[in-house]
C-alpha cells in the first residue's frame, strides 16, 4: 500500500511513519513524507496513492482544502486526517474521510484506519459506503444494509436492517448527495433503499420492516416510475446472471 503523510511538524509526520513500519515489518506498506499541501499535490496525481494522512492545520494551508483538490486528480485514494481538534469533523465527514485522528493518537487507531483502507479497496465500487461522524467518531457504513435516511429536526437518522440507528448532526440535505442510485427521496426529508422496499402501494410504501411511508403526492407517478425502473433492471440483470451471459 502506498501511503502519503502530509504535516508540517516534521517530528510528528516521521513518528507516523516510524508506527507505519513497525506494523509492516514485510514492507507492504511504503510512506512517502510531506511538510506543505502544495508539495502533496503536485505528486499526488501521479503517484497513485492508497492512502494519506493528512494533518488539518498546515501554517497558511487547510488540509481540508488540499484534500478537495487531491480528489480531482486522485478520487479513489482514502483519506485520514489527522489534527489537533475535532472542530472540523463534520467538513472531513462531506469528504468522506475513512478516519478521524485528534493527537495524540495511538498505534491501535493507525492500524484501525490502515484495516479501513485495505476493506475499502476490497469492497463494492465508490458510493457503496457511506461515511457518518457521529461525536468524535467516524462510521463507514455499508448502504446496502441501510433501511431508509430520516431528517430529525437538526441532525439525520440513519436507520439499519439490523435495528440499530446512526444519528449524525448533518442535516439531511447533506447526506442525501452521499446515497447511492438505490436510494429514492419519497417525501421531504426521508429517502428510502429500494433494496428493502417490500410494497408499493397507491399512497405509501412498506419497507421490510413493517413501517409504511408516504410518497409525494405531486410525484407519486415520477417516483412510481423510478421505482419499477429500478426492480426491471434488477431482473434483468438476475436474468443474464442465470444464463451466464453477464457478470455484475
Amino acid at each position: 500500500m502506498k501511503i502519503a503523510a502530509v504535516d508540517d511538524n516534521i517530528l510528528d509526520a516521521r513518528r507516523l511513519r516510524d508506527i507505519i513500519s513497525h506494523i509492516s515489518s514485510d514492507d507492504s506498506h511504503v510512506i512517502e513524507l510531506f511538510e506543505t499541501g502544495e508539495d502533496f499535490l503536485a505528486a499526488a496525481g501521479d503517484r497513485n496513492f492508497d492512502l494519506v494522512f493528512m494533518d488539518i492545520y498546515l501554517g497558511k494551508e487547510n488540509g481540508i482544502d488540499i484534500i478537495r483538490s487531491m480528489q480531482e486528480k486522485s478520487p479513489e485514494t482514502s483519506v485520514v486526517f489527522v489534527t489537533t481538534s475535532d472542530s472540523h469533523a463534520v467538513a472531513a465527514f462531506s469528504l468522506r474521510a475513512l478516519h478521524y485522528l485528534v493527537k495524540p493518537y495511538t498505534e491501535e487507531q493507525i492500524i484501525e484506519a490502515i484495516e479501513r483502507a485495505k476493506a475499502k479497496g476490497a469492497s463494492e465500487p465508490s458510493g457503496s459506503t457511506l461515511t457518518v461522524c457521529i461525536g468524535k467518531d467516524v462510521y463507514t457504513i455499508d448502504q446496502r444494509d441501510i433501511l431508509r435516511v430520516e431528517a430529525d429536526d437538526h441532525k439525520t437518522n440513519i436507520l439499519m436492517k439490523n435495528g440499530s440507528v446512526y444519528s449524525t448532526r448533518l442535516f439531511f440535505g447533506k447526506v442525501e448527495p452521499e446515497l447511492d442510485s438505490q436510494f429514492l427521496t419519497i417525501n421531504r426529508g426521508i429517502a428510502v433503499n429500494m433494496r428493502h422496499i417490500l410494497k408499493w402501494g397507491t399512497t405509501d410504501v412498506e419497507m421490510s420492516d413493517g413501517r409504511s411511508f408516504l410518497t409525494n403526492r405531486r410525484r407519486r407517478k415520477q417516483l412510481k416510475e423510478a421505482y419499477f425502473t429500478y426492480k426491471m433492471d434488477e431482473m434483468s440483470d438476475r436474468i443474464k446472471k442465470d444464463d451466464g451471459t453477464y457478470s455484475k
